[in-house]
């Protein structure tokens, strides 16, 4: 057997840490881009814009739904 590769039984661990570091990664832009738009739309409402940018960014799914309920 002159062409055969040797067997690694740990190959799939390359493509599992790099899943592990995209998705994360993916996850923290979607955060961001959530919290920039809340501190964009609350200063054109006239509200405190910081506060909830800082509510968005520590409990993004829960501060966004929370946002869109208060906002006028």
């Amino acid at each position: 057997m002159l062409f055969t590769f040797p067997y690694d039984p740990f190959a799939f661990l390359g493509g599992l840490m790099l899943l592990f570091i995209i998705i994360p990664v993916i996850i923290c832009v979607i955060d961001i881009i959530l919290a920039i738009w809340v501190y964009k739309d609350a200063k054109k409402r006239d509200m405190n814009a910081a506060v909830w940018l800082l509510i968005v960014l520590f409990f993004p799914c829960v501060g966004c739904i929370i946002y869109l309920v208060v906002r006028d």
